[in-house]
């Protein structure tokens, strides 16, 4: 009952919010023998405002006069969310960014890359809690996290962090219902998000009686960096969402407003594979739209855990169809 309550509330609330700034986007990274005038125009297509293209590295970033993937975006009307680590590598074999060494140099590569891509959004690494993600600690992320935003905001793009990944931002908003004396709401929600972590939480009333070694875990070092994010000139705090529950996202958008005092943006939404009925897609849409997030760019390839919103002949897939049926609602 309550679950349905919260979804009512959510629909009822998008429809007031329908005529406002579109925050929805997409990431389309293209396969081998495709451009980016392709992935721009399916994005196009589906009425997105934003698009994410593929990460930038500082360490191994050189400028490129031609840049077609920038000329295709830019001729495309949509504001870019770029993200950009220090260091590090996504593929096999993977590795950790680390934090930059000299401040300054990292800054002149960071304003040199923002002047070639002119993206709308400066996002600042990627999972900076996870540690197989970033390998610095929270006052290095910090410091790097300044020093981008610096950048960025002298140049007048808002600035984000990476995005907390979805087991630590999940985990931080229990904590916090635990923390407002509310024991039932918080194991409902762990129930809706938590998937293969539920365990034994909701044997906490308080969230003092959780144990630290069970917090630590579960918080994955979100607990230093929200306090970060609430200090820092960072324009929304962003974080990955990776579920399918709406009433749940709702809860977490809520959370990281108290938590940090900033807006919500979510540069990685999708559905996970176990996961992924697509009559998930209106509620998550509807719950981001009435939750006021700034940036909602669904992921739409084929990761570890994410499925595409188009198959291998850039047709819609169901989720897709109807991600690009909401969109057309927004019109």
């Amino acid at each position: 009952m309550l679950r349905r309550f919260i979804l009512v509330l959510l629909l009822l609330a998008a429809c007031s919010a329908s005529r406002a700034e579109n925050p929805f986007g997409v990431a389309l990274w293209p396969a081998p023998g495709q451009d980016y005038t392709l992935m721009a125009a399916r994005a196009g297509a589906l009425d997105v405002a934003w698009f994410r293209p593929p990460t930038l590295y500082v360490d191994r970033w050189r400028a490129d006069p031609n840049c077609a993937a920038c000329r295709a975006l830019a001729k495309s009307g949509l504001s870019l969310a770029l993200t950009v680590r220090n260091t590090g590598r996504d593929a096999p074999p993977r590795r950790p960014s680390a934090p930059p060494e000299d401040a300054d140099a990292y800054g002149r590569v960071v304003g040199a890359m923002l002047d070639q891509w002119h993206p709308a959004l400066l996002v600042v690494e990627e999972e900076e809690n996870r540690l197989y993600r970033f390998a610095g600690t929270a006052v290095d992320y910090r410091k790097e996290l300044e020093t981008a935003c610096k950048v960025s905001h002298q140049r007048g793009i808002r600035c984000a962090n990476g995005g907390l990944s979805y087991d630590s931002v999940t985990a931080a908003t229990w904590l916090q219902l635990l923390k407002d004396g509310k024991p039932d709401l918080a194991c409902d929600y762990a129930k809706r998000a938590f998937y293969d972590r539920l365990g034994t939480v909701c044997s906490y009333r308080r969230a003092d009686e959780v144990p630290p070694d069970m917090r630590e875990r579960l918080l994955q070092g979100a607990d230093a960096l929200l306090p970060i994010y609430r200090a820092a000139s960072v324009d929304m705090v962003n974080f990955r969402w990776n579920g399918g529950d709406a009433a749940a996202l709702a809860q977490t958008i809520e959370a990281i407003g108290r938590l940090t005092g900033k807006p919500a943006a979510c540069t990685d939404l999708s559905l996970r594979r176990t996961d992924s009925d697509p009559r998930h897609v209106r509620p998550l849409m509807r719950a981001a739209m009435a939750g006021g997030v700034k940036v909602a760019i669904w992921t739409s390839f084929d990761g570890e855990d994410s499925v595409s919103l188009f198959d291998e002949q850039g047709r819609l897939r169901p989720a897709g169809q109807e991600f690009a049926h909401q969109m057309s609602g927004l019109k």
